[in-house]
């Protein structure tokens, strides 16, 4: 008697039994990050036809996107506040072994209070297994990810933090820190370093803040 949301691996992937155990790997990982920061996986499994599924909390405030895109830039209070949120979900998950590789706004739900929830941990892993290796992909979404992890070499605990400065900044100013017309060119500037600081952006960011980011 409570709504749920239900996250479906590709049928795509039905086949690769290696991305389908990395995904159920990483889907009792995420299972057992209990905190009030993170979305709660309720329950997982497989359907007759093969279709592997896990059951997690519906929250109905949307994504951090939505917020960024709906307001343009967030007072930098309640920037700060989201990004504690998040930053104790990612201390209890490193603590545990467990790397999001995938921190960006998409991945950061909302309640409808306004409390962030860090959802997906593992999924970018799980992902790693599959053809989007293969293929040669960086992982991860261009504009968030750590200097790092675009050079090819392995997602620490840093590599989110990393993700969460971005993700603050893009909170503080309304803007990315670093876009380019190809992917590529936002990869070189992730690894060249940050040009303009969000108080350049935005003046009302406080100077602590700014320097934090």
């Amino acid at each position: 008697e409570r709504e749920v949301a239900f996250k479906v691996l590709d049928r795509k992937y039905a086949e690769n039994r290696e991305a389908i155990e990395r995904f159920r790997r990483e889907a009792r990982n995420a299972a057992s990050l209990r905190h009030p920061n993170i979305v709660a996986t309720h329950d997982r499994g497989e359907t007759e036809n093969g279709t592997y599924y896990i059951v997690m909390e519906y929250l109905e405030g949307g994504t951090l996107e939505d917020l960024i895109q709906s307001e343009g830039l967030l007072p930098p209070r309640e920037a700060a506040e989201i990004a504690v949120e998040i930053s104790e979900a990612l201390q209890l998950a490193h603590e545990s072994g467990v790397i999001h590789r995938d921190i960006k706004p998409q991945n950061i739900l909302l309640t409808k209070s306004g409390e962030a929830k860090v959802a997906d941990f593992g999924i970018a892993r799980a992902a790693s297994a599959t053809t989007m290796t293969q293929a040669g992909s960086i992982l991860g979404t261009v504009h968030y990810i750590s200097p790092e992890q675009a050079l090819g070499e392995l997602a620490t605990p840093r590599s989110d933090l990393y993700s969460l400065g971005v993700v603050l900044y893009e909170m503080l100013t309304g803007e990315l820190p670093y876009d380019a017309e190809t992917p590529v060119g936002v990869v070189m500037k992730h690894v060249s370093g940050l040009t303009r600081s969000p108080r350049d952006a935005n003046p009302e960011v406080p100077e602590e803040l700014d320097a934090l980011v």
